[in-house]
C-alpha cells in the first residue's frame, strides 16, 4: 500500500508549522531534503526548548571523554555518535549512569544495564509509533487528510498523552523492581554474577514457516499479535511470566517448577482449543540459570530450548528435575534421545494432562 505524496502547498504549511514549534531553518532544511518534517515536529515538541548538543558538548558536560560519551550511546542503541545530538535534559540524565560505572557498579556493568534500557525503550517506542500509524495516520491519510494535519493531530496526542504514559512506564517499573528484589536468588559461583534457582520453559508456535508463507502481513501480523497476548495472559494466571520472544516462540520463568509445570499444561490446552490459532509445544526444565541483564543462560536454559524442538505439537516435554521436583502432576519417561550439546543424553519425560 503506497501512501498519498504531500503536496507542495502542504510542506509550506507544515514547515511554517515547524518554526511555530521551535525548529530552526537548517533543521528544517535538512528534513525537508531527507522527507522527514513529520519527525522533526515531533523531536521539536518532546525537547521543549532544550537545546540539542553533540557529542562533544555532551562529553564535556558529562566530565567525560567522546569516546566514553559515544561507547555509552551505542550501548543505548543509537547509532554513528558522531553526528548524533540530543536534548540538553538528555545528557544531563546520564550522570546517574556515569556515578553508577565510577562509583558502583563499573564501566562493563553500567553499558550492560544501559543496553537493557535502550532495547527496552526501542521495542516499547516502535510498538507505539506503529500502532499509532495503523490506527490514526494511515486512516487519516488514505481518507485524504493533509499530511500536515495529521502531523499537527499526533503532535496534540503526544502533549496531551506523554506525561500519563512515562508516568504509567516509571510505576510499572517501580513495581517490577520490588518484585525482583524480593524475589529468591543467590551469588554465582564466582560472587560477580547472580544465580536464581527456577523453571524455565519455551513455548513454540506449530507449523509457523509454513504459515509465515502463507498467510499476507496483515494476517500474519494478527497471528502473532495474538499468540503474544495468549501466551502473556496464561502466564500471568499461572504464576509465570514471559521473559522474551523470539521469533515465533515466547521464552518464559517461574519461581518454581509447579508453576513452571501449571503454565506449560495451560498453553498446551487453550492453542490446542482455540480457533484460529495453530498449536503450540512447550519444553520446560528446572534448576539454577545464570541471570544477566534481565535475561538468563546455563545449562538449565539450554536443556529447555532443546526439550521444545523435541516435543510433538500439543505436548510438554520436561527435563528430569522437573519430574522429581513436581508430585501434583503425572509423567511419562520418554525413550533416550540425543540432544545437540548434551554429550550423554538427559532423561526427558512427557507432562501428562491433568
Amino acid at each position: 500500500m503506497t501512501l498519498p505524496a504531500p503536496e507542495p502547498a502542504d510542506i509550506e504549511r507544515l514547515a511554517a508549522y515547524l518554526r511555530t514549534l521551535g525548529a530552526s531553518e537548517d533543521e528544517i532544511a535538512a528534513a525537508r531534503d531527507s522527507g522527514g518534517l513529520g519527525p522533526l515536529a515531533l523531536e521539536v515538541v518532546l525537547r521543549a526548548g532544550s537545546e540539542p548538543v553533540g557529542l562533544a558538548e555532551s562529553a564535556a558536560r558529562l566530565g567525560a571523554t567522546p569516546d566514553d560519551v559515544a561507547r555509552f550511546w551505542r550501548a543505548l542503541g543509537f547509532a554513528d555518535p558522531a553526528s548524533r545530538r540530543f536534548p540538553v535534559r538528555f545528557v544531563e540524565a546520564q550522570t546517574v549512569i556515569s556515578q553508577a560505572a565510577t562509583e558502583w557498579l563499573g564501566e562493563e556493568t553500567a553499558l550492560g544495564i544501559a543496553r537493557v534500557i535502550g532495547a527496552s525503550a526501542a521495542r516499547l517506542a516502535e510498538a507505539i509509533v506503529d500502532a499509532y500509524r495503523m490506527a490514526f495516520e494511515v486512516p487519516e491519510l488514505t481518507a485524504g487528510t493533509n499530511y500536515s494535519d495529521v502531523v499537527e493531530g499526533y503532535i496534540g496526542i503526544t502533549r496531551d498523552t506523554l506525561p500519563a504514559l512515562e508516568t504509567f512506564v516509571n510505576e510499572v517499573f517501580e513495581a517490577h523492581l520490588v518484585r525482583v528484589a524480593g524475589s529468591a536468588w543467590m551469588p554465582g559461583e564466582d560472587s560477580a554474577t547472580t544465580s536464581r534457582d527456577l523453571a524455565i520453559g519455551f513455548v513454540d508456535l506449530v507449523g509457523y514457516t509454513a504459515l509465515a508463507r502463507t498467510l499476507d502481513a496483515r494476517d500474519l501480523a494478527g497471528l502473532l499479535s495474538r499468540f503474544e497476548d495468549t501466551v502473556g495472559d496464561v502466564l500471568s494466571r499461572n504464576g509465570s511470566r514471559p521473559v522474551k520472544t523470539i521469533g515465533d516462540g515466547v521464552m518464559f520463568a517461574a519461581d518454581s517448577a509447579q508453576d513452571g509445570c501449571a503454565a506449560a499444561l495451560a498453553l498446551a490446552g487453550v492453542f490446542a482449543d482455540s480457533e484460529g490459532l495453530p498449536p503450540v509445544r512447550v519444553g520446560l526444565a528446572c534448576g539454577p540459570v545464570l541471570s544477566l541483564y534481565g535475561d538468563y543462560f546455563g545449562e538449565v536454559v539450554n536443556l529447555a530450548a532443546r526439550l521444545v524442538a523435541l516435543a510433538n505439537p500439543g505436548t510438554v516435554f520436561v527435563s528430569e528435575a522437573v519430574a522429581v521436583a513436581v508430585s501434583e502432576h503425572q509423567f511419562e519417561r520418554l525413550p533416550a534421545q540425543a540432544l545437540k550439546g548434551f554429550g550423554t543424553p538427559p532423561a526427558v519425560y512427557r507432562l501428562l494432562p491433568a
